[in-house]
């Protein structure tokens, strides 16, 4: 069937999927909140075999949490396609049609939004009534068994230890990178802070579970006798409660953020590792099937979120990535390729990576590249300015060389990870500041609403503002020819309006080697100059040698190449209009800064260059046909013209098929497990109180760890399993049978297709300013042209602050401190 913009009515078509999800969601949050009675309290049978507690626990827990994710496969990443055009379309809306951002998508107190806020006080009101409903059934029979002190202790500790299980079976539901509560809204970024916060409330209340019962045994006079390693039974296992208590207080040490964001890497190791020992150690304290009804369902769903987009990508995409360093930016080009159309991904999704001869650490990284342009690879630029020598991205440099030679290293990917809904687009202005790497994140989106505004009929509803600051030229130009494409293109100069900053000069080295073709004759924007510092204005340029041959004249090339080159010298005709167009945009880019700054003309440029001409460096001559190709010969696709609907069809319908594999098979053998008499006929266990304790220990001990154990280690295995044999599929589907391997793009071919995106350098020059980037100023300016007023409603202008953690916080400050309406958006890298 055929797909098209007036074919999308999102709302509507789109309202029984949301109500099943919201269902589904909140049928186990029920279930948990009045689970205390109904499995604690009520007099059911044994927990040892299946019984009315499996029926409870599958029907209200386990059916609903495995359905919403199911249907948040299929529904929300099977219909990413709607999801994001139904976005993308709000751009370009009628003028007449009122629309802002919605107050469940609105960011209120301290960034967070308000169906963010809703969700932390349902895990509040869980966590009051997961304490107190134990406390209020049981403490006064507790007091008249062991007195007032004791009865209390005892009662804290117990409804604490409950308070502990019952966190533990949200926080792995938490991390998922997709769960129902994306499909109705939620990003990943805005559900970390509470799985951080669920953490600390699974250390203070194994804090308080541990001083009540300490208090309680004291009183009983028993603290020895009950914790130790030479009783078989309720010692052995309190001192399995003691380790696992030291593991989530090492846990919640270690996720103190500034310990986490300086030992990152040995974080998330031991997070790992003490995780488990902290599951491990709670199961064995409390050896009990009723523990799997809280923790099954969230790990079924985790083992499924880690495997099944690994297969997805190990079945996609080639093993191999192409990689280089930019010594001059501090910036990894690495591209990854497929021999079929990847799953359509959107702007500001990302990827994690992992490469095997650094570490097995997956690293998350935003995809700079459009989908559209090529489906068939995808690109990241990684920073490593001022990273240890020993980080992971400082030793993916060393392993990428450099600019003159492009190698090919061994990766893994994990992903398409995103949020799909971008509710922002309905705001009537978008303001973005971004330093440095963080321009990535926006790459793909200002591409899209380009390609949106060229296929719509409609005008740009609109105004989008991107304001960058970058370290030096070199980082600048290090992304490609995008800079300079959105400030030179009419497409993107029409409706985005770009100011650009350079904070820094560039190293000494720049340029004198490989890396010279890349910065060109850019027009530098300085600030306020004072008389003495004008002989230094083009210091810089002397230093880094920017004025070289090639940065003069451009990628040039000779007769010989153009006969071997498949790029054809344009049509005269085109280079005639393209220059015009590209005139015209230059003498607006500089109107628009003649007002504020001076503009240094390309006059003095090149009798500068002359200068440097005299020291023995001649440009080549300009009377070679250039690489470059017009910006209007090159289209900019929308989603549907690359069809990416039957691509995301095929993609879904294999990620259905392993999810359901990956659910069913190990909670069948769960189900089976929970059905064999492990110690013996069937009714030796449930009577173990009449053989003793140590009887009645190891029954425990069996069927409370026994199927759990099964269920992991067959999940784990089946998934393993899965990404090896989806290597296999694309090693098998890719192989030339004559000259053997996969068919990897040639290097010489991928070196050429960047030099002609390079060459575009040729068509004009970027502006900026020299200097740092006055957030106060900037935003003072769009308070006094009246954007973000506080007399205008809430929901129509958006601002977003990309870049490091400080960066982020710094613009975030100053808009408070604006008192700007406007709704903020934190685009952060910091872990």
């Amino acid at each position: 069937m055929a797909f098209s913009l007036k074919s999308i009515r999102y709302p509507r078509m789109m309202r029984p999927f949301y109500l099943f999800i919201i269902i589904c969601t909140l049928i186990p949050i029920a279930y948990l909140f009045g689970d205390y009675q109904l499995t604690w309290q009520a007099k059911i049978t044994s927990a040892y075999f299946y019984g009315e507690r499996d029926y409870y626990m599958l029907g209200a827990c386990m059916a609903p949490s495995i359905l919403g994710h199911i249907a948040t496969i299929w529904g929300h990443y099977f219909r990413a396609e709607r999801e994001f055009q139904h976005s993308i379309a709000k751009v370009t809306t009628p003028a007449s049609v009122t629309q802002k951002i919605s107050l469940w998508e609105r960011h209120i107190w301290w960034g967070y939004t308000v169906k963010y806020w809703i969700m932390v006080a349902i895990t509040v009101l869980m966590n009051i009534a997961w304490f107190t409903v134990p406390m209020v059934l049981g403490t006064p029979r507790m007091i008249q068994r062991f007195g007032n002190l004791g009865g209390i202790a005892r009662m804290a500790g117990n409804a604490s230890g409950y308070s502990v299980v019952a966190c533990c079976a949200m926080i792995l539901f938490l991390v998922l990178r997709r769960s129902m509560l994306h499909a109705i809204g939620f990003t990943y970024s805005e559900i970390l802070p509470l799985h951080r916060w669920l953490g600390v409330a699974i250390v203070f209340w194994s804090t308080v579970h541990t001083i009540g019962y300490v208090i309680f045994l004291g009183n009983e006079g028993r603290l020895a006798s009950d914790i130790n390693f030479y009783d078989l039974s309720r010692g052995t296992l309190n001192m399995m409660g003691v380790f696992a208590y030291g593991a989530v207080v090492l846990l919640g040490l270690g996720a103190i953020p500034q310990i986490r964001r300086r030992c990152y890497l040995l974080f998330l190791s031991s997070h790992r590792f003490l995780t488990a020992v902290f599951f491990v150690g709670m199961i064995t304290h409390y050896p009990s099937v009723l523990i799997w009804y809280y923790l099954l369902p969230s790990i079924i769903l985790f083992l499924v979120d880690r495997f099944v987009p690994k297969m997805m990508q190990a079945r996609t995409i080639l093993p191999e990535a192409t990689c280089t360093f930019n010594s001059d930016a501090d910036i990894i080009r690495m591209t990854f390729t497929s021999p079929e159309p990847m799953k359509p991904y959107y702007p500001g999704d990302y990827i994690s990576v992992q490469i095997p001869k650094i570490g097995t650490v997956y690293h998350p990284f935003t995809i700079a590249s459009y989908w559209p342009e090529d489906p068939y690879s995808m690109v990241l630029y990684i920073r490593t300015f001022e990273d240890s020598k020993l980080s992971w991205t400082c030793n993916l440099a060393r392993l990428c060389g450099n600019e003159d030679k492009r190698i090919r290293v061994r990766a893994n990917v994990d992903g398409v990870f995103g949020d799909r809904r971008h509710d922002y687009l309905k705001s009537e202005t978008v303001i973005i500041f971004v330093a440095g790497a963080a321009i990535t994140t926006f790459m793909s989106l200002i591409k899209a609403i380009a390609a949106q505004i060229a296929a719509s009929p409609e005008p740009l509803r609109m105004q989008l503002h991107l304001i960058c600051t970058f370290r030096t030229r070199s980082e600048l130009h290090a992304y490609g020819s995008f800079l300079h494409q959105i400030t030179r293109d009419p497409r993107f100069t029409s409706w985005l309006h770009v100011e650009i900053y350079v904070s820094r000069p560039d190293k000494p080295q720049t340029l004198m080697g490989a890396h010279a073709h890349v910065v060109k004759n850019d027009i530098m924007v300085p600030g306020q100059l004072k008389k003495k510092d004008k002989k230094k204005r083009f210091a810089s340029f002397k230093r880094t040698g920017t004025m070289l041959k090639r940065a003069l004249s451009g990628r040039t090339i000779v007769a010989s190449d153009v006969e071997k080159s498949p790029v054809h010298p344009r049509d005269p005709q085109v280079d005639a209009s393209a220059e015009e167009t590209q005139t015209n945009s230059k003498e607006s880019s500089i109107h628009r800064s003649e007002s504020v700054h001076t503009v240094v003309g390309l006059d003095d440029i090149v009798e500068e260059g002359c200068e440097l001409a005299k020291e023995g460096v001649e440009p080549k001559s300009s009377a070679h046909p250039t690489r470059a190709m017009t910006y209007n010969d090159q289209p900019l696709p929308t989603f549907q013209a690359s069809g990416s609907v039957s691509v995301a069809t095929k993609w879904a319908k294999l990620d259905l098929l392993m999810t359901c594999i990956l659910i069913f098979i190990p909670l069948a053998a769960w189900c089976v497990a929970r059905s064999v008499p492990w110690e013996g006929p069937s009714n030796w266990c449930p009577t173990t109180k009449k053989r003793g304790t140590i009887i009645q220990a190891q029954c425990r001990w069996t069927y409370g760890l026994i199927p759990g154990t099964i269920q992991i280690i067959i999940s784990s295995i089946a998934g393993y399993f899965a990404v090896w044999l989806a290597r296999k599929i694309l090693m098998r589907r890719g192989r030339d049978l004559e000259k053997g391997g996969l068919p990897y793009p040639d290097l010489a071919t991928e070196d050429e297709r960047l030099a002609i995106e390079d060459g575009n350098w040729d068509e004009g020059d970027v502006v900026y300013s020299r200097g740092r980037l006055d957030v106060k100023k900037a935003i003072q300016t769009f308070v006094d042209a009246g954007v973000g007023s506080k007399d205008k409603d809430h929901g129509l202008v958006s601002v977003f602050g990309g870049g490091p953690d400080g960066f982020v916080d710094m613009i975030e400050k100053q808009t408070k401190l604006a008192n700007w309406a406007v709704d903020f958006h934190r685009e952060t890298w910091a872990p």
